[in-house]
């Protein structure tokens, strides 16, 4: 297994750096990336903003048709009746194991834990700040993959966020099938990087989410994120207490021209996911951590 840090490159979360992307490839890092924010009662959306869905028939009536059909597919009832979700993930990039651990994250992707297997250090949202222990763990952009990974998770859950945005695309190829395919962009100053855009496509058998390309523009201008765009496909579901959580991602090139392409770049495994009851100190900062706080403008990442 490959050091426990993640790469500090925004593009991929790799052995050394970063949370969202890899120091290997952008990918990676993309993948542990994409999430940042801040308290739950001031977030927004999207891997940027913590803030509530809204609740009642106004909440439906305001669902975008694409985002409705893909919360009902997933089980977005049953998502949002429990208190925090958790499961064991393994991040593989380049070849290479990059991380092993568990993370732990509410409904909402807007205060997390995780814990990393190789040393035990612990990095934990609690929707404002993102703390690291032991203090002199080594732990790149933490904030960014704190938030990244689980909002990654969540994202079929969070399509309709406030501040989110959802333009129907019609449809788009996915591995030889045309799927019904949506642009999801942000409200200026939702979250730390609001022009962050993701592209989804959902399944026409099924309706969950199938696919989803992403620019990450943490640390970076979105001119620069958009010369290399990258994917996750989401496989091997399973039903967790009604729920369809996708166990396998295959991080993967994307562009407009080609869509989803290429080899898988990277991959994460998640195992025995499930629903739990968090402690108190579950999503508080652990005694003696270190406040990583907000990294400066350019280099912010969205918040969940």
């Amino acid at each position: 297994m490959t050091d426990p840090v993640w790469s500090s490159n925004p593009i991929s979360p790799s052995i050394s750096p970063r949370p969202r992307r890899l120091a290997v490839p952008a990918a990676l890092a993309l993948l542990f990336a994409a999430a940042c924010a801040p308290p739950a009662e001031d977030a927004g959306t999207g891997p940027e903003s913590a803030a509530e869905p809204a609740a009642g028939a106004e909440a439906e009536a305001a669902i975008p048709p694409f985002a409705a059909a893909v919360e009902a597919a997933h089980g977005a009832e049953a998502w949002r009746s429990h208190q925090a979700f958790a499961a064991d993930t393994v991040l593989f990039y380049g070849g290479q194991q990059v991380f092993e651990g568990t993370i732990t994250f509410t409904p909402d992707a807007a205060r997390t834990r995780t814990e990393r297997a190789a040393d035990g250090a612990v990095l934990v949202f609690d929707g404002a700040t993102a703390w690291v222990s032991p203090a002199d763990a080594e732990w790149p952009m933490a904030r960014f993959h704190a938030l990244t990974w689980p909002y990654f998770a969540a994202a079929p859950f969070k399509l309709a966020d406030p501040g989110s945005h959802l333009e129907a695309l019609g449809e788009r190829d996915l591995f030889g099938t045309p799927h019904e395919a949506a642009r999801l962009t942000f409200d200026p100053g939702v979250g730390d990087s609001p022009d962050d855009w993701y592209v989804l496509y959902r399944d026409p058998a099924t309706d969950r989410l199938a696919a989803m390309a992403y620019v990450v523009t943490y640390g970076r201008t979105l001119d620069e994120a958009e010369q290399e765009p990258h994917a996750i496909v989401y496989g091997e579901f399973v039903d967790v207490e009604g729920v369809q959580v996708p166990t396998v991602w295959q991080l993967h090139g994307w562009s407009e021209e080609q869509g989803v392409h290429g080899d898988p770049l990277g991959r994460l495994e998640l195992s025995n996911p499930r629903f739990v009851e968090p402690g108190p100190e579950t999503f508080s900062a652990p005694e003696g951590a270190r406040d990583e706080g907000l990294p400066p403008a350019p280099t912010r990442a969205r918040t969940p």
